[in-house]
């Protein structure tokens, strides 16, 4: 499967309706890219991002490991064979990232 396929494939089963509703996790959005891991293996790099108001101190790691459960367990399930790299940020933390 063409990298821009997975890609496209992956953003179909990232859509957050079809994820489950986490205690604790305010997920405003879910992003897939294209990545190559330190081998080089293609993958993708999965942004889960949380509402501003989100207490991170506050979330379970229960809560972020079911979410990550439920990310693979929908990729799967559309034949995303690739590894998911998944990561949490609030949109803030992701643009202070990119200034940097």
């Amino acid at each position: 499967m063409a990298v821009d396929e997975v890609t496209r494939k992956a953003r179909e089963a990232l859509d957050i309706k079809h994820l489950p509703n986490l205690p604790g996790l305010k997920v405003v959005r879910l992003d897939a890219e294209d990545y190559t891991d330190s081998t080089g293996e293609p993958s993708l790099r999965v942004w889960v991002v949380l509402d501003e108001s989100a207490e991170v101190e506050k979330i379970s790691g229960a809560a972020v490991g079911s979410l990550k459960s439920a990310i693979r367990k929908s990729l799967r399930e559309h034949d995303i064979s690739v590894f998911p790299y998944i990561f949490l940020a609030k949109q803030s933390e992701l643009e202070d990232t990119d200034e940097e």
